[in-house]
């Protein structure tokens, strides 16, 4: 069974939402469209920056069916379907496969403390119940607390031929290469942190899958496809504003500052799930100075 491998710039999008919590549809058909107009290579929802762990089963669902239904194949879908719980994550995954997902992306599980024996039992069930359907490990330690080990991605991947890749964000450089190290070539490993992305694709990554993307995928995009097409010079300057750009975005509390600056360039996302918060009026003032500073497209 072989899986075409996912490369370049993926979206990890947000997922808009109105004041009252509740999915803002228009809001996701329109930032699905508005990705793919500018180049981004696939979409990634329900992720950290999609706030899918603050969501409902049943809103994950809705957001995965939209997404993948108004991308209309013209990019790959991976959605993001790891839980804390054992059974929510294996009914998404299922539901990811059934509804023509290119594939699901899975966290460890969280807030407990767990082994590595713990931790390959939860993607081996998960695995197992959809042998068809390629699947990512999605390795985020600071968030999660619970870090997937080289060793651990190179036990999956000899077992299981679906877990075809692994997206790191762990920050920490040496993992990308010790992952690198231990698994085939053809698995995917796609860099999580965007401030890494073309020293990733020069040491051999598939891609990345990149939050700065969802509000502005033109810089992250030019970053790829100046390296693909030898204009290293382009694409460090390229990597040189993402930097900038993840920056100024890190400066304020999670999430909102993706869905302000979507704002300005005329995408309603709407505000943080609860219980994040939105931007003050002075922080949306202070950030659209920052990005006008960066003369990036409004």
């Amino acid at each position: 069974m072989s899986y075409k491998k996912l490369e370049g710039i993926i979206a990890a999008t947000v997922t808009p939402v109105n004041e009252a919590g509740q999915l803002n549809v228009e809001g996701i058909v329109k930032l699905t469209h508005f990705l793919i107009a500018k180049g981004i290579h696939g979409l990634f929802p329900c992720g950290s920056t999609g706030e899918g762990i603050l969501l409902s089963t049943d809103e994950r669902k809705q957001v995965a069916e939209i997404t993948v239904k108004e991308t209309a194949g013209r990019v790959p879908v991976v959605i993001h379907t790891g839980s804390i719980n054992l059974t929510e994550a294996i009914e998404l995954t299922a539901h990811a496969r059934e509804i023509g997902a290119d594939g699901a992306a899975l966290i460890p599980p969280y807030y407990y403390s767990i082994d590595e024996m713990t931790m390959l039992d939860y993607y081996r069930t998960v695995a197992r119940q959809a042998p068809d359907f390629p699947m990512y490990i999605y390795n985020i330690p600071v968030n999660v607390k619970n870090a997937v080990s080289p060793r651990v991605v190179a036990q999956l991947q000899s077992e299981f031929p679906n877990i075809v890749g692994i997206k790191d964000s762990s920050m920490d450089f040496m993992n990308f290469i010790n992952f690198r190290e231990a698994v085939p070539d053809d698995f995917c490993i796609l860099m999580g942190n965007d401030a890494q992305i073309y020293a990733s694709l020069l040491m051999g990554g598939s891609g990345a899958v990149a939050a700065t993307a969802t509000a502005f995928p033109e810089p992250v995009v030019e970053i790829y496809e100046s390296l693909k097409a030898g204009d290293r010079e382009r694409a460090l300057k390229a990597q040189d504003l993402v930097i900038k750009l993840r920056a100024i975005f890190r400066g304020y509390t999670h999430i909102a500052p993706y869905k302000k600056a979507l704002e300005f360039r005329g995408i309603n996302a709407g505000v943080p799930h609860s219980p994040l918060r939105p931007l003050t009026a002075e922080e949306s003032k202070k950030l659209k100075e920052q990005l006008e500073a960066l003369n990036l497209p409004f």
